[in-house]
């Protein structure tokens, strides 16, 4: 199963940690772990590309962490959308893949 961990302050985002494989199919043939992948370097790139305030991670664990440091329209915007990228393959994929919001505080 994949874990996804959105940490949110109030009604801010402030970090997420996706971990985990899917096991929805053979290697190299899991749809969910490949659609999950894709969305999560696709944010990366955008976050490092588009926003200096934030810390980057992603290793072989598998782990990809994003920290937003300091919060910005931008940075909400680009998290938001992730985000119901990830939604909607849970909606779909539901055995494969679980989102959990976690508050956290300064």
């Amino acid at each position: 199963m994949i874990k996804v961990s959105v940490l949110t302050e109030g009604n801010q985002y402030k970090g997420i940690r996706v971990s985990g494989h899917a096991y929805s199919g053979e290697p190299g043939f899991d749809l969910v772990c490949a659609g999950v992948s894709t969305v999560m370097i696709g944010s990366l790139n955008a976050f490092s590309e588009l926003d200096d305030d934030v810390n980057l991670e992603m290793n072989d664990s598998p782990l990809v962490a994003i920290d937003i440091n300091q919060v910005n329209d931008s940075n909400q915007l680009m998290f938001k959308f992730m985000l119901l990228q990830l939604k909607t393959i849970e909606e779909t994929y539901p055995n494969y893949i679980n989102i959990h919001e976690k508050e956290v505080s300064s």
